[in-house]
């Protein structure tokens, strides 16, 4: 829903096609957009006026739709997470190569504007060599109205996959890709959302350094008040309105309100929203042997031995944007872009093993990582 606007406003993109199960959801994106409309997508896979296929439907079924797509010689942009199991993705990777077509991965967060700043600051070394990370989310996420998908972990649904892909790929892109191995603990606080809603993850680089995760979705504390509430940005959410609406959700009022939320419903997802800065995704601070970073509203604060300074950057620039850019860039040159099949693969592996690491309570070591190659 809120990158089909940026596709359409982006120079190099066309939107011609959509698919979709639900009649109203197509009316929509043809009175928005034009083009044709399929109620599958085997039909618009086979369409001759498309040329990449934007695959954001449920998390179980991206390894399916990808491949269907790659073996139609379209390229894929695959919605995150890539797929719900390493091998799943190893398959889409297949399709692809046998097909020659681009597969990349998105949106996440590491595409943000203060994230990539983030990694410029580590790479140019101005503040010494990176020694370690931090990242944390906290979030009413799970109160948000939820298909029936989205709380069944088989299908990719609670935090782990549905906002982990976010945070793995912001510290992998900081950290220069390579996870040595995963510590994890993810829970499920509330019996009536059956899915995990919070985890803590130690995460160990080939270098040695060290990051965490935190990540909770239960609508108490929210992030936000680390850097945007402090600049009257933003407001608090209340836990009790969320546990006197909890059971209405969970009942017949929380399909209708997920459907109104899709493209075609009738939210509007930008009325009462006060304007925000740069994108925010919890609150990430890098160590650095001469200093810190961390985001602010308008871009990151570095703090070092001389004292505190903000870098400011343009207002209005998107993580979408620069997903975009780099999806044209892979099309046009042929070479891999950053958040290829194999980038998307190594933060699924990341995803897999903290569920993993959270059930035997172990360390759980990796081997499909990947460098970050820009």
């Amino acid at each position: 829903m809120l990158s089909l606007p940026e596709i359409d406003r982006h120079p190099g993109f066309v939107l011609t096609a959509a698919a979709d199960l639900r009649e109203d959801a197509l009316a929509a994106f043809e009175q928005a957009f034009g083009g044709k409309t399929y109620d599958n997508p085997e039909a618009l896979c086979a369409s001759p006026d498309v040329d990449l296929v934007y695959i954001c439907t449920p998390n179980y079924l991206h390894a399916e739709h990808a491949i269907l797509a790659a073996e139609h010689r379209k390229h894929v942009l695959v919605e995150k997470p890539m797929a719900i199991s390493v091998d799943e993705c190893t398959r889409m990777i297949a399709a692809a190569e046998r097909n020659a077509v681009q597969l990349m991965t998105g949106h996440a967060h590491s595409y943000d504007p203060p994230i990539r700043l983030m990694r410029d600051l580590v790479r140019g070394g101005e503040l010494g060599a990176l020694v370690m990370l931090q990242t944390w989310n906290f979030t009413d996420l799970m109160y948000r109205s939820r298909a029936a998908w989205e709380l069944d972990t088989s299908q990719g649904g609670g935090v782990v996959f549905i906002q982990g892909p976010h945070q793995v790929d912001v510290v992998r892109f900081i950290g220069g890709g390579l996870v040595r191995s995963v510590r994890a603990r993810a829970l499920v606080a509330d019996p009536e959302r059956p899915t995990e809603g919070a985890y803590t993850v130690f995460l160990e680089f080939e270098d040695g350094t060290p990051a965490t995760l935190v990540y909770s979705g239960y609508g108490h504390f929210d992030t936000g008040e680390f850097t945007f509430w402090l600049s009257g940005t933003g407001a608090p959410r209340s836990r009790d309105q969320h546990a006197r609406t909890q059971r209405a959700y969970l009942q017949q009022r929380e399909s209708a309100s997920r459907e109104a939320r899709r493209f075609g419903g009738t939210f509007n997802r930008e009325a009462g929203l006060t304007e925000r800065h740069q994108p925010f995704f919890g609150l990430t601070l890098v160590s650095c042997q001469r200093g810190d970073v961390r985001q602010s509203p308008d871009g990151v604060i570095v703090i070092d031995d001389d004292g505190q300074r903000e870098i400011s950057l343009p207002a209005g620039a998107s993580g979408r944007q620069n997903m975009l850019d780099e999806v044209l860039q892979a099309i046009a040159s042929g070479e891999p872009a950053v958040h290829d099949g194999r980038w998307g693969r190594a933060t699924v592996e990341v995803l897999c093993a903290l569920l993993e690491s959270s059930r035997t309570h172990r360390e759980v070591a990796l081997s499909h990582q990947v460098a970050l190659t820009d």
